[in-house]
């Protein structure tokens, strides 16, 4: 039965869209690790470690198309490396899952094709092209641009009403999931390994300049994405290696239940090579352990960072918390907490 030009691929769509966003993406240290480029991070007690690098994923997936992926302009090359740390071993267990072909293929099997068995389903069918219609009218189902899937990911993840329709349909495979792959706290960390042809660019604009820029860059795409509406805070500066840096802290992208409770992004360079760095917090926490991992590279201590919100307070009580916990640790003297806790309070 065809209700709408092309249920199928809609559907499909949908559900790749949906599905995966449902399903996700204070301790003390227990050691230090080397993660390339000169650089170390703490591993917090009771977090586990994986690491993989482009050239090992693309060998293990022969179809890959290893130039598809790699990038001059960023600097992302064969040696390119994705660093995950997490505070349970199945999320390890699901990304180990999703670089392998084996594990790749589980995930599909146990998951995927379940999903895809709903488009038989017509109660399932009715709510989707229904919405489809009601929501997209204008949309050519026949020929999608990237962009207007774009918009629609974003406008179905903040449709509360419409997931709330569905969430029956796909909710025992969401609890399987979880229960087989526990995601709470993690940090993702990728390391390029060439230098970003981009930096010299980069390095010529001042941090006002830049800011002006991300300004208008996040008014543009508020108008069609949610994710940058919700960009509560960011900070460009410089740290003490005179690189330039972007942290953004508590980024919600899109303010549903599976939403993190808190997340923190940070982007720079390191010997003229991309770092990019973002850690989640999935259950109840005031905090990620973005800046308990991130201390011994000397990447970011933007510690006094002053917030462009109304939320000046409590920035100020997370970042004298994470002061805190950094001395505690001993990543920081008792001198230097001072120095950072009297600028912050200034």
């Amino acid at each position: 039965m065809n209700l709408f030009p092309i249920p199928n691929k809609l559907m499909k769509k949908i559900l790749g869209i949906v599905v995966p966003g449902l399903l996700w993406f204070s301790p003390g240290f227990a050691e230090i690790k080397n993660i390339g480029n000169g650089l170390t991070v703490n591993i917090p007690n009771g977090y586990h470690y994986f690491e993989i690098t482009l050239k090992q994923i693309v060998s293990r997936f022969p179809s890959i198309d290893i130039s598809d992926y790699t990038n001059s302009e960023f600097g992302i090359g064969a040696n390119a490396k994705l660093v995950i740390l997490a505070n349970d071993k199945k999320t390890i267990k699901l990304v180990k899952d999703i670089t392998s072909a084996t594990g790749l293929a589980k995930l599909e099997e146990q998951f995927w094709s379940p999903l895809e068995d709903l488009m038989e389903n017509s109660e399932f069918i009715d709510i989707i092209t229904s919405y489809g219609k009601k929501k997209f009218p204008k949309i050519d189902w026949e020929d999608v641009s990237d962009e207007d899937w774009q918009i629609i990911t974003f406008k179905i993840l903040g449709d509360k009403r419409f997931l709330k329709k569905i969430d029956k349909y796909i909710r025992p495979l969401i609890d399987k999931f979880n229960s087989k792959y526990q995601i709470d706290k993690f940090t993702g960390v990728l390391i390029a390994d060439k230098k970003t042809s981009l930096i010299n660019q980069i390095n010529q604009m001042s941090i006002v300049e830049i800011k002006k820029l991300i300004d208008e860059f996040i008014k543009e795409m508020s108008n069609e994405n949610p994710y940058f509406k919700k960009m509560k805070y960011y900070d460009v500066a410089k740290n003490s290696k005179g690189n330039l840096y972007l942290y953004i802290k508590n980024a919600e992208v899109y303010g549903l239940p599976f939403t993190p409770t808190t997340s923190d992004g940070f982007l720079t360079t390191e010997n003229d090579k991309l770092f990019y760095m973002s850690s989640y917090c999935y259950k109840k926490c005031s905090s990620t352990d973005f800046l308990e991992i991130i201390a011994p590279t000397n990447l970011y201590k933007g510690f006094a960072a002053k917030k462009q919100s109304t939320e000046n307070t409590s920035d100020i009580a997370f970042q004298l918390e994470q002061l805190s916990k950094l001395y505690k640790s001993g990543a920081l003297s008792k001198d230097e907490f001072n120095k950072a806790k009297k600028k912050l309070l200034n």
